[in-house]
């Protein structure tokens, strides 16, 4: 072997370094150590086939590089040719179904490197003809099993005779199996490692398991595996388990579920319960590494074990993180990254979470005092102190506790239900709840032979189903009263109007996009009719033509625009004037009100003189 280790020492590549290396630490009493560890983040990306090839080049120990029996498995013929040794080039002649013989032989020379529990195996592989090892790899070992009616068409053989071979090949083979020392060694393994753990720990254990075997040329793990011999195990994506990766999810999710508390998580870390569990590899990281597999969420030292809805994740997060968090704060933990709406909305209905500020949300099991708006702050204040507190006082206490700005406390504090007089803050009178506003006031209202028509322009908060703001007018054309909720009927169902915060409220007119067409920028007239119906009128088009355009921003169609004195008269009556009335006396109503736009349009003089 001198001349062989002085020719490929003498070779350039890689390769030639690689061996000329282990030539060397052999040399010097290192023959029992590896040479070469695959960098850990290559492993943990590696598909499965690479995997294999990772865990041979990692258990590959010196002798097996410096004296190898057969150089191919180093070297391309290519290399070999360029080394220029014939010795070397007949050593790599491999196997074929056409030099069998030699391949035998081959093996036989290797005998002396094979692990003795090894060797019965293999001197049973090689009293396989070439049709037994066809069957065994083409059925047993690989990853798409062909059919029996593949293999026998091959071999000239009945479907059934492949079956009776193929069950005869593998009790021959489990049969020495369950004689040699394997099975011994993987319980040992098991019992001292733990029943799942990660591939690379379990070969770095049982190096035996990664041994090429000869005329199959796959790893032995592979054989027991598919032979299901006992203690059976599941190797795949980088884990390795007892007697399954599926069963050993299932004992895990028992063993968690059992020390979870009612929030659904449970600690992992070492002074868990359970961190002993034989079900459990010892090393915290590995253990977290196999519950996301698992498909679970870890969050610092906790395994979320019962988490089906998004509520379930956010009470998970918050008794880890043990504080109030914001919403944005429990998104950003959120693996299925969910929208900060659809959290509002879930954490709104669970009982078991309450709003501590502003914009915190905590557990209800910390007692903290629930967070209310502005209004309830200021009507908590008034109960606590008699009915009324001054307003400078009101100002720090709540600014203090939730963080409201100054402006806002004093525009809530003067907008009913409560009234602000002197500097003082208190309940409004009861005759303060009605809404007294004048419609014929109001810009853009304007009425019509029986309905109001209030004009708008649609927005993204339309389109996305959120509610609006309607005028004070409105409350009063209604009669609705603070703290009220009216029903109007639409085409398109029901639709809610209110009165329950600073200013009157229309519900979400969402289902108008979807059924009328209509789109975000769009100006259109929400119809109040005498009647307590409701509906969603488009404007018509503009046309630049003056009084055509005034009389269609007023809600009509444009269609007296030809008639000066009808034009008038319809626009001075949808704002409160009789027909009667002066151009100036219109301009002048329309300016009061706010609808400049409509103004500008209008002639001075009296189209009537």
């Amino acid at each position: 072997m001198d001349d062989d280790r002085m020719a490929i020492t003498g070779a350039k590549g890689l390769y030639a370094d690689i061996v000329s290396v282990a030539q060397w630490a052999a040399d010097n009493g290192l023959s029992g150590h590896t040479l070469i560890r695959i960098n850990d983040e290559i492993r943990d990306n590696a598909p499965k086939d690479v995997l294999d090839a990772i865990d041979r080049i990692d258990h590959a120990d010196v002798e097996s590089i410096a004296s190898p029996n057969d150089y191919s498995l180093f070297f391309t013929r290519e290399d070999l040719d360029q080394i220029g040794d014939p010795d070397i080039s007949e050593h790599s002649a491999g196997y074929s179904e056409d030099h069998a013989d030699a391949a035998l032989a081959a093996d036989m020379a290797r005998e002396e490197t094979v692990p003795g529990e090894l060797r019965p195996l293999i001197t049973l592989l090689e009293s396989f003809d070439y049709r037994d090892l066809d069957i065994l790899s083409a059925r047993l070992l690989a990853d798409d099993p062909e059919t029996l009616n593949d293999v026998g068409a091959r071999h000239g053989i009945t479907r059934e005779r492949v079956r009776q071979i193929e069950r005869d090949l593998k009790a021959r083979m489990i049969n020495v199996i369950e004689q040699s020392d394997l099975p011994s060694q993987l319980r040992h393994l098991f019992r001292h490692e733990g029943e799942i753990l990660p591939r690379s720990k379990a070969f770095e254990n049982m190096p035996v398991l990664v041994r090429t075997l000869p005329l199959l040329n796959v790893p032995i793990w592979r054989l027991l595996q598919a032979l299901g011999t006992e203690p059976s195990f599941e190797i795949a994506d980088g884990w390795m388990a007892t007697p399954s990766l599926d069963e050993a999810k299932r004992c895990v999710n028992e063993v968690l579920s059992a020390d979870a508390n009612e929030f659904g998580v449970v600690r992992i870390g070492g002074n868990a319960s359970h961190a002993n569990s034989d079900q459990i590899d010892d090393s915290a990281r590995n253990l977290q590494a196999w519950l996301k597999y698992c498909g679970m969420i870890v969050m610092d030292d906790f395994a979320f074990v019962s988490c089906r809805s998004l509520e379930d994740f956010a009470v998970a997060s918050l008794f880890v993180k043990d504080r109030p968090l914001t919403l944005d704060e429990i998104i950003n933990m959120d693996p299925k990254r969910r929208s900060v709406t659809s959290l509002r909305n879930a954490l709104a209905r669970d009982d078991r979470v309450n709003r501590v500020s502003k914009d915190k949300y905590g557990l209800v099991d910390w007692g903290m005092p629930e967070y209310s708006n502005i209004r309830g702050e200021i009507q908590r204040s008034l109960d606590r102190n008699g009915g009324s507190v001054e307003l400078n006082r009101l100002i720090r206490e709540i600014a203090g506790r939730s963080g409201a700005s100054e402006r806002s406390i004093v525009s809530y504090a003067g907008t009913l239900p409560f009234r602000t007089v002197r500097g003082v803050v208190t309940m409004a009178d009861p005759g303060r709840m009605k809404a007294d506003n004048d419609p014929y006031a109001s810009a853009r209202l304007f009425r019509h032979s029986d309905a109001w028509l209030l004009r708008t322009t649609l927005t993204h908060e339309h389109e996305r189903g959120s509610g609006s703001v309607l005028p004070m007018s409105v409350a009063n054309i209604l009669g609705l009263e603070f703290r009220d909720e009216r029903e109007l009927h639409s085409p398109l169902g029901v639709q809610r109007v209110y009165w329950t915060g600073i200013s009157p409220g229309l519900g979400t007119v969402k289902r108008f996009f979807d059924r009328r067409g209509l789109a975000v920028g769009q100006q259109v007239f929400l119809r109040f009719g005498d009647d307590g119906t409701f509906d969603i009128v488009p404007m018509a088009d503009l046309n630049s033509a003056a009084m055509h355009d005034a009389l269609v921003l007023c809600g009509g169609d444009g269609g007296d625009a030809d008639s000066p004195q009808l034009a008038f008269e319809t626009i001075a009556r949808s704002i409160g004037l009789t027909g009667h009335a002066s151009s100036g006396e219109i301009i002048e109503k329309l300016l009061d009100r706010g609808d400049e736009d409509i103004a500008e349009l209008l002639p001075t003089g009296n189209p009537i003189n």
